[in-house]
């Protein structure tokens, strides 16, 4: 039993090869997932979700003039400045892509001792206190340094190993010399305090602007107890719907990672949707009308548009 205990050790402490190429999908990847452990990123994903939903809504509400001639020059700056956010990862993988290829092949050892690169002009060891965290992600081992910003990655690609068996291999060497740095974000329990109070805060932002999108346009989906020509609330209730939309989302994803509280949530969120449901359904059949000043339902149910 002793003899078997050693080969087995023997094996798990073999050291892993890989081989690669890096692509700009994979440093593109990395980047992402740098982004998600730093605060920085942080703060750059929460601004970017900002300026998009304050965009779509100035979008929304210009078009309630007489058309896009009408909308500020502001919001396609700012829709600008999304898309060019978003694209940033994309961009660095490129600039890095493109000094990788001057390396050639990438050859690497992963051991006990730290990683060994070695490529068509360069090569050295990296010893583990300089990368003291790792994340994992379905097609790499993305190695972090130890400031706050991550500015040293590692990305090891699984597919440069010579078996699927050399991932688990690989896992366990850095799990016994490194810290997994998306574990470091699991929340303490005041954490998870606050965060259940976001998002009960959240769920209730939505619920309250499903049922304003589903009563703003009351008078105009029942004819028989307010006859004649409505105001076209239709426009308001639609962008009411738009902004409790992402409230419900933000209120999943601020507990995605929380098994109890996610299957809670989802289950609340889905009751929520409901109601928004049961109003996109009144709205919708209004919305043909959204540029004009009064609607009125003709006895076949259909909406006639009138403006003033």
């Amino acid at each position: 039993m002793a003899e078997g205990r050693e080969a087995t050790d023997a094996v798990a402490e073999r050291p892993v090869e890989l081989a690669y190429r890096h692509t700009v999908d994979e440093l593109a990847a990395a980047i992402r997932t740098r982004a998600k452990t730093t605060r920085a990123g942080l703060v750059r994903r929460r601004l970017r979700i900002f300026t998009l939903v304050v965009t779509a809504v100035g979008f929304l509400l210009s078009t309630l003039g007489d058309g896009l001639g009408d909308t500020p020059w502001q919001l396609y700056l700012a829709l600008a400045f999304v898309a060019f956010m978003t694209a940033v990862p994309r961009l660095q993988a490129r600039q890095l892509h493109r000094l990788s290829e001057r390396q050639g092949d990438f050859r690497v050892v992963v051991d006990e001792t730290g990683i060994r690169l070695t490529t068509a002009h360069s090569s050295g060891t990296l010893d583990w206190h300089l990368y003291p965290r790792y994340v994992e992600t379905p097609e790499l081992f993305v190695l972090l340094s130890a400031d706050k910003s991550a500015v040293g990655v590692v990305v090891l690609p699984k597919r440069g190993m010579s078996s699927p068996e050399d991932a688990g291999r690989l896992r366990a060497i850095l799990d016994r010399h490194l810290a997994r740095a998306d574990a470091d974000r699991t929340p303490s329990r005041g954490q998870a305090v606050r965060r259940g109070a976001g998002v009960v805060g959240l769920l209730l932002l939505g619920l309250v602007l499903f049922f304003f999108a589903y009563a703003a346009v009351q008078k105009a989906a029942d004819p028989d107890a307010f006859p004649g020509l409505q105001h076209n609330n239709a426009p308001v209730s639609a962008i009411a719907l738009m902004l409790g939309m992402p409230a419900v989302v933000g209120a999943w994803w601020a507990v995605r990672r929380m098994k109890v509280m996610r299957i809670v949530t989802a289950v609340l969120a889905a009751a929520v949707l409901l109601v928004g449901g049961a109003a996109l359904y009144r709205i919708g059949p209004m919305l043909h009308c959204w540029g004009s000043d009064r609607i009125t339902q003709g006895p076949d149910g259909d909406y006639a548009c009138y403006d003033f």
